[in-house]
């Protein structure tokens, strides 16, 4: 739960951050005579202000639900960690952390950046498929490369 309320502040916190962002464009490139504060009284006293406003208030609630998944493929962990690690790279992952049964990663530079430091992918064996869990976006691509190398491997192997 507090995990997930920190995520929804940081998405909150992001969301205000753009719109405050786009207000400041508008003022600065159309050469509109009215100061910012002037702008965001103007802004919210239409409904189309308060409509934003609620749109980001449930767009940071909602997001922390469908922004983070598990996604499950066939493989050890041990016996195909060198395919793991190649896909993680791939995706711009590197591993921070490795413990019985799972491996931690994370994104580095910019990606970590645009990713609100919520880049943390968890790989994990439950039975005889290893969990990779964590950012959708990230964790969909480094499982498609997962599942390419293991294709190739197993075919190469064969």
């Amino acid at each position: 739960m507090k995990k997930y309320l920190l995520r929804s502040l940081k998405y909150f916190v992001t969301l205000c951050v753009l719109l405050v962002a786009l207000i400041w464009l508008k003022i600065t490139y159309e050469k509109l005579p009215v100061t910012f504060v002037g702008m965001l009284e103007i802004y919210f006293s239409a409904w189309n202000g308060w409509a934003m406003a609620a749109t980001i208030v449930v767009l940071s609630a909602t997001y922390p639900i469908f922004g983070f998944v598990n996604r499950s493929v066939e493989a050890d962990i041990v016996a195909d960690r060198q395919q793991i690690d190649a896909a993680m790279e791939a995706s711009g992952l590197v591993l921070t952390k490795a413990g019985e049964g799972y491996l931690l990663y994370r994104a580095t530079g910019l990606q970590r950046l645009t990713l609100i430091f919520e880049d943390e992918v968890r790989v994990e064996q439950s039975g005889t498929q290893i969990v990779i869990s964590g950012h959708r976006r990230t964790v969909v691509r480094a499982t498609i490369r997962l599942e390419g190398y293991l294709t190739h491997k197993r075919r190469y192997n064969e």
